[in-house]
């Protein structure tokens, strides 16, 4: 892992990365077994608890956006312990909050601050690496991730029934504290005076623009972005079905759910260990497939009832599956050919994760669907435009890391 290092730290800084990428589930896991106390506690019938999710899912596309303008011109250290201490402030708010609107006013804040830390995040591994290292780091990242996934609600349900919903959000400051004290003592400084670049929102804008159309940087780009879409489709759809369709308890639907978010975070690892005799792109190659027959298998699984619940589960843990190959590699081939203007292009993937996601999240709420089927048509059509994407690299002008 510290090989094909630009810079000196490589441990703390994949240490780091590690620790921002966990920021997301600890953000919205762990706070998903409060929301019925929460309602019951500061909501009403006229304001439920899932406009504080919304306001996260909107402070983190805003934060991310707004950030491309001056993610290159002001260092990585900065902006991220800005980002963190915001974080954590605002989390702090959640837990003081007498009301939702107040609480949706601060996750939306508390949103921002995580939106400017995963750009930084993204953007300091390519400082920092080159080459196939940076996508064995981003492996790494996506399997903090996935366990982050996995035990953040454990812990969320633990601090509710011991210390009352508040307590969650105590935790998710003292998380981002946690991490702004460790850039501060173990964390380099990751781009260099002479390569930051000061430009204003219209140069951005156009830098966006061109990012776009380079198909070394929006190819990859759009497969991460259609990947993350696929999952957040498979988050909202595979609940209703398995509690809904199949009649699970909701214990039961969260240990299923919980192993399909472990098979992503072992496959990010074995990702990180194929990266040793395969590129990048070869692996993109595959895994991109492998998503969309996975989705077929879903759809046929939710069509024909065949194999039931484990059906069904074991077609979902493939396409997930999968999302721990194509996701660091998309990344890594993408963050790379962007060069100096990394954060610019961190800005721009998380735009296109949320866009995507959104899209995708609300045509499987908008279907109303418990047998699967719709959330197996939008995984599917997310994974046919990510493979017109891999065909569309093949193209010798767009090349990927060594």
């Amino acid at each position: 892992m510290t090989q094909s290092r630009k810079i000196p730290g490589g441990t703390a800084l994949v240490l780091l990365t590690c620790l921002l990428f966990a920021l997301g589930p600890m953000t919205v896991d762990l706070s998903l077994p409060t929301l019925p106390a929460i309602q019951q506690a500061i909501g009403t019938g006229a304001q439920r608890v899932e406009l504080t999710l919304t306001a996260v899912l909107l402070g983190m596309a805003v934060g991310q956006l707004l950030i491309g303008a001056v993610a290159d011109a002001y260092g990585r250290r900065i902006p991220l312990l800005a980002s963190l201490a915001v974080f954590s402030g605002a989390a702090v708010a959640c837990a003081m909050s007498p009301d939702l609107q107040v609480m949706a006013a601060a996750r939306f804040v508390q949103a921002l601050g995580l939106g400017v830390a995963v750009v930084m995040a993204r953007s300091l591994v390519t400082d920092a690496f080159e080459g196939r290292a940076v996508a064995r780091v981003y492996s790494t990242a996506v399997m903090a991730t996935g366990v982050s996934t996995v035990v953040a609600p454990l812990i969320g349900g633990q601090l509710l029934a011991s210390h009352g919903w508040r307590a969650v959000f105590v935790l998710m400051a003292v998380f981002g504290a946690a991490c702004a004290a460790f850039v501060l003592i173990a964390t380099p400084e990751t781009l260099p005076v002479q390569k930051r670049s000061r430009a204003g929102f219209g140069h951005v804008l156009k830098s966006y623009l061109a990012l776009l159309r380079m198909p070394a940087f929006s190819g990859p780009a759009i497969i991460g972005a259609c990947a993350g879409a696929a999952q957040f489709a498979y988050n909202t759809g595979a609940p209703s079905t398995l509690i809904e369709r199949y009649s699970l308890t909701p214990a039961a639907c969260g240990a299923y759910m919980a192993a399909i978010a472990l098979s992503m975070a072992v496959c990010s690892q074995i990702n990180g260990w194929l990266l040793r005799w395969f590129t990048p792109a070869q692996l993109l190659s595959v895994a991109v497939p492998a998503s969309l027959v996975g989705g077929l298998l879903v759809f046929a699984a939710a069509a024909t009832g065949a194999g039931a619940v484990n059906g069904i589960a074991a077609a979902l843990l493939i396409n997930i599956a999968a999302l721990g190959f194509i996701l660091p590699n998309a990344l890594a081939i993408s963050m790379v050919s962007a060069g100096q203007h990394a954060g610019t292009a961190s800005a721009l993937i998380g735009v296109l994760m949320f866009a995507f996601g959104t899209i995708g999240s609300a045509a499987v709420g908008a279907a109303r669907d418990s047998s699967g089927r719709a959330m197996a048509v939008v995984m599917c059509i997310w994974a046919v435009i990510g493979l017109v994407q891999v065909l569309r690299m093949r193209n010798p002008r767009a090349p990927s890391p060594a």
